[in-house]
C-alpha cells in the first residue's frame, strides 16, 4: 500500500462524504419543497439574488484559498512534515481574514447604493447587510473544511454540515414563517455560519503542531491563476440567473433557480468522489507516479458513468410528475423540460467535475483557466442572447453546453499528462441508461394521459419500477463485481453493511 493510499482512505473518504451529502441534499430537499410554500415565486427570486451575492462575496474574499490549503497540507502531510502543513494552515487563515474583513466592512458599508439591485424587495439594505455577514462566516468555514480534507479527517466534515445545513435552513425557515420573509432565510445563514465556525475552530484544535512556517510565494503562485478561475466559476454556477433577473425579472427567475437547485441533488452521486481523491491526486502527482493518478482516474470515471447516466436518465423521463408532486404545479410544472436537460447534462458535469479537480491536482492552473474562461464566455454568450425567446430553457441548454466544453477541453489540456480514462465502462452506461429511462418515460407518459391515480402513487410506482430495472440490467449485464462492494464494506458502518449486502445480491450476477 502507497503512503498516499495510507494517509487518504479514498473509499473511506467517499463514504464519509458520500454519507454527508447525502444528509445535505436531502435537507436541502426538504428546505426547497417548504421554500416554495412559504415564499412566493418573486421572493424566491429575491432569495436567489442574494444567493448570487453571497456567492460572489464568497468567492472574492475566498477565493482559491481553501484549494490551496488543500492542495500544500496534503503534500506536506505525505512527506511527514506535519509543520509545514501548519504553516500552511496558518498562512491560509491570516490572508483570509486580511481579505475578508476589510471587504465585507466596505460592502455594509455601501449596502444603502448596493440594495437599489433589489429591484421591489422589502427592506434590501438590512437584507444586503445579514448576507454579507453570512458570507463572512461561510468563508470561514470553507477554509476550515479545507483543512480537514487536507489532513485526511473527512469526519470532521460532516460534523460541520450536520450543524451548518439544518441549523441554517431550518432557522432561516421558521424565521421567514413567522413574518421575516426573505430577511428569515438570510438570518438563519448567519446564525449558522456563525455556530458551524466555533464547532469547526474547537474540532482543528490539535489537527496539527502549533508552530510551524510555510512561504507565502508558493501559495499565492497556485492562487492567484486558481482564483481568477474561481471567479469564472461563478459565472458558471450563477451568470444564467443573473442575467435571467436583469431580462426576465425576479417571478421568472424564481421557479428556474430552484429546478436548478433541484437538480444539485444529482452532484451527490460524484462530488464525494471527486472531493476524496482531489488530495490523493495531488499527492500521488507531487511524488512523480502519475500511473496512480491514471488508476484513480479511471475507478472514478467508471463509478461516476454507471451511476450517474442511468440516474439522471431517469430522472428527465419522470419530471412532469416528479415537478408536480414536490413543488406546486401551478408555479413550477412549467419548468418540467428545463429539468430535463438539466437531469440529462449531468453525466457531462459529473465528468468535467472531475477532470477540472485534476487539473488543479498535477498544478496546471493555467491550463484550469484557459478551460473555465472559454467555456463560460460561451455559456454566458448563448444565455445573453436566447433567453429573451427561450426563457428560462436557455439558462438548461447554456449549461449543457458548458458542460460539454468543460470536458472537451479539460480532457484535451491532460492528453500528454494522465491518461483519463473517462469513457470506462461507458459501453455498459450507456445500455443501462437507455434500459432503465425509455419504459419510465412510457410508463410516466401514460400517467400524465389517463391519470389512474393520485400523482404522489405514480410517483412511487416510478420509483419502484427504476429500482427494478437498474438492478435487473445491471445483474444481466454485469456491469458491477464484487470488487467495488469489498471497498464499500470496509468504509460503511457496520450497521449498513447488512443493507450493502443486500444490495450487492440483487444487482451483482454470481458470476461477476
Amino acid at each position: 500500500m502507497t503512503k498516499t493510499a495510507e494517509v487518504y482512505n479514498v473509499p473511506r473518504g467517499t463514504a464519509y462524504l458520500t454519507s454527508q451529502q447525502i444528509f445535505i441534499y436531502l435537507t436541502y430537499f426538504i428546505f426547497y419543497v417548504l421554500l416554495t410554500r412559504v415564499l412566493n415565486p418573486t421572493e424566491v427570486g429575491e432569495f436567489a439574488i442574494l444567493a448570487l451575492v453571497q456567492a460572489i462575496l464568497t468567492g472574492l474574499i475566498s477565493g482559491s484559498l481553501p484549494l490551496a490549503a488543500t492542495r500544500f497540507i496534503s503534500r506536506s502531510i505525505v512527506t511527514g512534515d506535519t509543520q509545514a502543513a501548519a504553516g500552511v494552515a496558518r498562512v491560509t487563515l491570516r490572508l483570509s481574514l486580511a481579505l475578508a474583513v476589510p471587504v465585507v466592512a466596505l460592502a455594509i458599508l455601501f449596502s444603502p447604493y448596493l440594495g437599489r439591485f433589489l429591484q421591489g424587495a422589502a427592506d434590501p439594505a438590512n437584507l444586503l447587510v445579514v448576507t454579507f455577514i453570512a458570507s463572512l462566516f461561510l468563508d470561514l468555514m470553507l477554509l476550515y473544511t479545507a483543512f480537514f480534507i487536507g489532513v485526511g479527517r473527512y469526519a470532521q466534515t460532516l460534523y460541520q454540515n450536520a450543524l451548518f445545513v439544518p441549523l441554517s435552513r431550518g432557522l432561516g425557515l421558521a424565521l421567514a414563517y413567522f413574518g421575516f420573509r426573505v430577511l428569515g432565510i438570510v438570518s438563519g445563514w448567519a446564525i449558522g455560519g456563525i455556530a458551524t465556525v466555533v464547532l469547526s475552530v474547537y474540532l482543528w484544535h490539535g489537527q496539527l503542531p502549533k508552530v510551524g512556517t510555510f512561504p507565502l510565494r508558493p501559495i499565492l503562485a497556485f492562487s492567484l491563476p486558481v482564483f481568477a478561475s474561481a471567479l469564472i466559476t461563478l459565472g458558471q454556477q450563477w451568470g444564467d440567473m443573473g442575467i435571467i433577473y436583469l431580462l426576465l425579472g425576479a417571478t421568472i427567475l424564481g421557479p428556474y433557480y430552484v429546478v436548478v437547485s433541484s437538480v444539485n441533488f444529482l452532484s451527490i452521486l460524484w462530488m464525494p468522489v471527486n472531493q476524496a481523491i482531489y488530495p490523493a491526486l495531488s499527492a500521488a502527482h507531487s511524488m512523480g507516479d502519475p500511473r496512480e493518478v491514471s488508476d484513480r482516474l479511471a475507478t472514478a470515471f467508471r463509478l461516476i458513468n454507471l451511476t450517474v447516466l442511468p440516474i439522471s436518465t431517469a430522472l428527465a423521463a419522470i419530471t412532469p410528475t416528479a415537478l408536480g408532486v414536490v413543488y406546486p404545479r401551478q408555479s413550477y410544472g412549467g419548468e418540467a423540460l428545463t429539468l430535463s436537460i438539466l437531469s440529462l447534462s449531468s453525466i457531462f458535469v459529473a465528468q468535467g467535475v472531475l477532470l477540472i479537480t485534476t487539473l488543479q491536482a498535477v498544478g496546471h492552473t493555467r491550463r484550469y483557466l484557459v478551460v473555465t474562461l472559454v467555456s463560460t464566455i460561451a455559456f454566458m454568450g448563448f444565455v445573453g442572447f436566447a433567453a429573451l425567446s427561450l426563457g428560462t430553457l436557455s439558462g438548461a441548454i447554456g449549461r449543457a453546453l458548458l458542460s460539454i466544453l468543460i470536458v472537451a477541453l479539460a480532457r484535451f489540456s491532460l492528453r500528454h499528462e494522465v491518461s483519463t480514462h473517462i469513457d470506462s465502462a461507458l459501453s455498459k452506461a450507456i445500455p443501462l441508461a437507455a434500459g432503465v429511462g425509455l419504459p419510465l418515460l412510457a410508463l410516466d407518459q401514460f400517467f400524465l394521459l389517463y391519470h389512474p391515480i393520485r400523482p404522489v402513487f405514480q410517483l412511487v410506482i416510478l420509483f419502484g419500477l427504476f429500482a427494478v430495472l437498474y438492478g435487473g440490467i445491471s445483474r444481466r449485464l454485469r456491469v458491477f463485481h464484487h470488487g467495488d462492494f469489498a471497498m464499500l464494506h470496509d468504509a460503511l458502518p457496520r450497521i449498513l453493511r447488512p443493507y450493502l449486502k443486500m444490495i450487492q445480491g440483487i444487482i451483482v450476477s454470481s458470476e461477476s
